[in-house]
């Protein structure tokens, strides 16, 4: 199949604005000007790329392709740049990569990478949040370039570098602390409290209470997928919950929140996997990644 680029480039623009209206004005053509190359290219490939709707959804067909183009666009990025280089002009051009990083990461230190890569490698990010037990399936499905996962499971394709490890400790308001677990933290006094959870894919409450108690119990949950959200219900009292231990200690220090089971710390290792591109550049970008996370992870 003879590879339509500029066709290939407007659909990644749909999957990535999520409408062709969106995408329109990301390109600077018309909504009509998209329509028609997204259905020529469906015709040329032969199947459905794009479900229309509010918003549009890649087919696995349309991500495959999506993701190709997104490939393209960063060797295309690099042969400019090496070719402004060998002819003397300034760089000026940029590229944007598609990566999923759990929230937490998102939060910390992960925006020290987006700085960094803007300053040495003129690249963007468009980041998808999501929990850092599922941002490989948006790797797998080639929505997105790389990610940060707690999945040691290489992806068949892409490169894996291990990061360090996100410690997470139980805290509760001194409230919530005093309230329920003033003689201890048990299966009895943790049972039918209330949690914090990022969202309903969070398990490493589970897992906390697998470690704390041998036992898991059952309890209540609010919903907040934000970290500074989630924090702000650990402080003001709704609920306790599961904080990384470098963000809580300033407020255990400061009493604001009390540590439940001291010593019981449940460590997710991370890891960057990315498309096995080669590309300059992405091999740059992972020594970016790997120096900022070592500056806040914990060896696993």
């Amino acid at each position: 199949m003879q590879i339509d680029y500029e066709g290939l480039g407007v659909l990644s623009a749909v999957v990535r604005e999520g409408s062709f209206d969106a995408a329109a004005k990301a390109l600077h053509v018309t909504q009509s000007a998209v329509s028609q190359r997204v259905k020529a290219l469906e015709e040329k490939v032969g199947g459905l790329l794009v479900v229309r709707g509010r918003p549009c959804v890649a087919t696995d067909l349309g991500l495959q392709l999506a993701r190709y183009a997104e490939q393209i666009n960063v060797l295309e990025f690099e042969l400019s740049e090496r070719v402004r280089s060998m002819v003397g002009e300034v760089d000026a051009g940029q590229v944007t990569l598609r990566v999923a990083v759990n929230n937490d990461s998102l939060s910390t230190w992960f925006p020290a990478v987006i700085a960094r890569a803007r300053r040495e490698l003129n690249v963007l990010f468009d980041v998808v949040p999501d929990d850092q037990e599922h941002t490989e399936a948006s790797l797998i499905s080639g929505d997105v370039l790389a990610i940060v996962s707690s999945s040691d499971k290489q992806i068949t394709g892409c490169k894996r570098v291990a990061l360090g490890a996100m410690d997470y400790i139980a805290v509760a308001s001194k409230e919530v602390f005093q309230e329920h677990f003033s003689n201890g933290v048990t299966p009895a006094s943790l049972n039918k409290t209330v949690c914090v959870a990022f969202d309903r894919k969070d398990s490493i409450q589970d897992q906390w209470m697998e470690l704390a108690l041998g036992e898991k119990v059952e309890i209540y949950s609010h919903f907040v997928p934000s970290y500074d959200g989630y924090v702000a219900c650990c402080l003001n009292g709704a609920g306790w919950g599961l904080v990384p231990s470098f963000a809580a200690r300033e407020h255990i220090e400061s009493g604001a929140l009390v540590e439940m089971s001291p010593g019981k710390t449940i460590k997710v290792s991370l890891y960057w996997q990315y498309g096995t591109l080669a590309s300059e550049m992405m091999r740059q970008l992972v020594d970016i990644v790997l120096m900022e996370a070592q500056k806040q992870l914990v060896s696993r």
